[in-house]
């Protein structure tokens, strides 16, 4: 017979059990919360966070306890339950209502002391006869407040804690879950308010309002020790307008999920949704509910490198995933995708084992597998090559990832429009840059299915945090808590023309020091004069031209182009539509380049580029202009996302797995376009800072090879640059020199480009540098032939040279 049983996938010792029934069936019975405890203490059944599993263990003991393998004593019995608590109505007369004629200037709220208050029960009596919630009760902190005049009692108002969860409120604010807890103390919730039914004179609910708003803060402070700055309040459309509140000054949000207060969203019940409606009891209580106690990025120069072997344990370092194994694993499929980006998922692991292992892992049901939680150590590392900079430009966009062939795929959403459909998934990611175009990563990222396409008609009555177009905002506030992280590091958020909205701007207005905002107008908004955007800027004087070159897209030659720029500062005036009429005027800046004499059958360039950028002259403008224009390497990007790492030929059974599997090749793209960026831009940098010795070693045997001519090509890293480019010096890599690194080796645009003509890269003087798709290309090829040097101690005399017949570049 065994010793012990199974159950719930754990086995437990009989004698375990028989001691627990001695112990359950003597003369004095512990309680069975307290048997439960020892139970967990001696099967030592703990969860990942070290605390005992008592719902899990009180379950298993059920279940043995119904085969008769062990016995507890009865559960104490429920206490019955308890009627809900209410407001009691003393039945007393109601006081006289003041007279029609009578002044708002003698108005006062009178504050309800507590419960043995000679008008405590006044207060109730108001409340439960005239008010529509009668007798549903205040809960936990509470002020109460009368409106009183020297002849009657007009009303009463009723303060107490604010909601725990709140789309709009905390997408207004910025809140994530770390902020919100420490800030929700400061922020009340407006639960009563009754003016009572009878002569009404004009503007008395806003006069009431200005009453609250003025007393509220002080008496919070005096009777729980807690500052407020922020009060807030629902509104049932159905009975009320809203009018006195916007008089008063307070801002509409947009409206509640209708679950209750503090529940999350899609949980319990759904009652009646409600305005939102909020107001700053002091000065910028955006600003302070938002700041929080951020820990300082320890900076590290993207110019210090991490060559192939070490790389990839430094984009991985922290990962979490609740088991070593799988952190490890991880680890070596980014290495595995790295030497292989162009081939499929499956046959980048070199064995079908490896193969098996690396889709268990991107299809496990672990909790902590998430795309967030495998992206999250590139963001600190991309975070951390933020820091060492001065100026970070931020290009947030939108790709869609079309998986048309997937039908059985589950997860899925919409992608294309109505008259071209499709299924696939939505990625919108925020990707980091210095100011002269080189890829520091992906500091944020969101993916998600979009659902089908609903009707709009309400679009203007929600808030930014119910729409699609919240994505804009949640990038914005991700680069509002890294500027806290990196006082020292100027960021500039980019956006092109989807992310003109004006509750981006809005977000401006409380944003840190250090963080700025750039986006191209899509809308000629309405200015606080009257005057429209795009007419007042060209109205504007010359303020110079400047030339600029434009590269070669699509069929159009690349070609130089002049342009005419002018900058106005201007008040924008919110949108006249339901949600934003109450919201106040933003001060921004403006420039526009417009493009002179373009030529025959060109599109002529033509931006507005609206920004919080103080533009006082010359020199701002053109760094407007020079800073959007590095925004195009998050489309360069997706470009290598796609067709280098070919992400939509991935073939898999859920969107889960593809979001995980996304992830490699977003790392992946952003290595291959940082090392074609950097042999570009900085040709000079020595190639063992982003190559192992053994690819150097393999790279410099084919150099030997080729012919004489072909040497020749590869020794001149100025043909790295483009026509009408100049060379920027090279930077001065910090930290100690890279192991294995000899003077006079192989430059970073030297090993760029034996790489890629290890993939066919013809090196013709019009080429320029190779593109990521083609140097991924030739890392396949460079890691098979560092494997045969490994195995061989040589490498092949058959080593790939230049292709017979020209190819296109990469």
């Amino acid at each position: 017979m065994l010793d012990a049983v199974r159950i719930a996938g754990r086995w437990v010792s009989v004698h375990v059990l028989a001691r627990l029934s001695a112990r359950a069936l003597g003369e004095d019975p512990p309680p069975r919360q307290t048997l439960l405890r020892d139970f967990c203490r001696a099967t030592h059944w703990r969860n990942r966070k070290g605390h005992w599993c008592l719902a899990s263990a009180h379950v298993a003991l059920q279940r043995l306890e119904a085969r008769g393998l062990v016995r507890l004593p009865p559960p104490a019995p429920r206490a019955a339950r308890q009627r809900p608590r209410q407001l009691v109505d003393d039945g007393l007369p109601l006081p006289a209502l003041p007279p029609a004629g009578a002044s708002l200037q003698e108005l006062r709220l009178q504050r309800i002391r507590d419960q043995h208050d000679p008008d405590h029960g006044l207060w109730n009596r108001l409340i439960v006869r005239e008010h529509p919630l009668q007798g549903a009760p205040l809960v936990g902190a509470q002020l109460r407040y009368l409106i009183r005049h020297p002849q009657g009692v007009v009303g009463a108002f009723g303060v107490g804690p604010a909601a725990y969860y709140l789309g709009c409120r905390d997408a207004w604010i910025g809140w994530d879950d770390t902020t919100r807890q420490a800030h929700l103390p400061q922020v009340l919730g407006l639960a009563r308010f009754l003016l009572r039914p009878g002569p009404r004179w004009p503007n008395l609910a806003s006069h009431c309002y200005g009453l609250l708003v003025a007393q509220v803060a002080a008496d919070w402070q005096e009777r729980y020790g807690v500052r407020p700055v922020l009060l807030e309040t629902f509104v049932e459309r159905s009975t009320q307008t809203g009018t006195s509140l916007s008089a008063a000054n307070w801002q509409r949000l947009g409206q509640s999920q209708g679950y209750g207060r503090s529940r999350p969203a899609g949980k319990g019940a759904r009652r009646s949704a409600k305005d939102v409606w909020v107001y700053e009891l002091v000065p910028q209580a955006r600003a302070s509910l938002r700041r929080g106690a951020t820990p300082v990025v320890v900076p590290r120069s993207v110019f210090c490198g991490w060559e192939a072997e070490t790389w990839t344990p430094a984009e991985t370092d922290g990962l979490a995933l609740g088991d070593r194994r799988l952190e490890r694993r991880w680890e070596q499929m980014l290495r595995a995708r790295w030497h292989h980006p162009p081939r499929s998922f499956f046959a980048s692991f070199g064995s079908r084992a490896a193969g098996k292992a690396a889709y268990r892992l991107v299809e496990s049901p672990r909790a902590e597998v998430t795309f967030q939680s495998l992206l999250a150590p590139h963001a600190h590392q991309t975070q951390r090559r933020m820091a060492a900079e001065r100026l970070v430009v931020l290009a947030q966009d939108t790709t869609a990832l079309s998986y048309n062939t997937l039908r059985a795929t589950r997860g899925l959403g919409v992608v294309g429009d109505r008259r071209n459909p499709g299924r696939g998934l939505w990625l919108h990611s925020l990707q980091a840059f210095r100011a002269d175009g080189i890829p520091l990563g992906c500091s944020w990222a969101k993916l998600w299915a979009r659902e089908e396409e609903s009707d709009t008609e309400r679009r203007n009555e929600q808030s930014v945090s119910e729409k699609e177009s919240g994505r804009w905002i949640e990038a914005y506030q991700s680069a509002a808590r890294l500027a806290e992280a990196m006082p020292q590091t100027q960021l500039t958020v980019c956006g092109d023309r989807e992310s003109d909205i004006f509750e981006l701007f809005d977000q401006s207005e409380v944003a840190p020091r250090n963080l700025r905002l750039l986006v191209r107008a899509q809308h000629d908004r309405v200015l606080s004069s009257g005057q429209k955007l795009w007419h007042q800027l060209r109205e504007q004087p010359l303020g110079g031209t400047l030339t600029v070159r434009v590269p070669r897209r699509g069929d159009r030659p690349a070609r130089m182009a002049t342009l005419e720029v002018r900058w106005l500062a201007l008040e924008a005036a919110s949108p006249r539509v339901a949600l934003k009429k109450s919201w106040s005027p933003i001060r921004l800046w403006a420039v526009l380049a417009q493009e002179v004499d373009p030529p025959q059958g060109a599109e002529a360039i033509e931006w507005v580029l609206v920004t919080d950028w103080e533009v006082e002259g010359w020199g701002m403008a053109v760094r407007m202009i020079r800073w959007y224009s590095v925004r195009w390497g998050i489309e360069c990007w997706h470009q290598v996302l796609k067709g280098g790492c070919g992400v939509e030929q991935r073939q898999m059974e859920s969107a889960r797995a593809l979001e995980r599997a996304l992830v490699l090749d977003m790392i992946v793209a952003w290595r291959a376009f940082l090392l074609c960026r950097l042999g570009k831009h900085h040709p000079a940098l020595p190639a063992s800072l982003y190559y192992a010795a053994e690819e150097l070693a393999v790279l410099e045997v084919y150099r030997e090879r080729l012919p004489a001519h072909a040497q020749g090509v590869v020794a001149a890293p100025a043909s790295a640059l483009g026509p009408g480019e100049a060379e920027a010096p090279a930077p001065v890599p910090e930290g100690p020199p890279a192991k294995g690194r000899a003077r006079g080796g192989l430059s970073l645009y030297q090993a760029n480009l034996l790489v890629a003509m290890l993939a066919g890269f013809w090196t013709r003087k019009s080429d320029g540098h190779p593109g990521p798709r083609r140097v991924g290309e030739g890392l396949m090829i460079l890691a098979e032939l560092v494997n045969y040097r490994r195995l061989t101690g040589q490498v092949p005399h058959g080593t790939p040279a230049r292709s017979k017949r020209p190819r296109e570049p990469g």
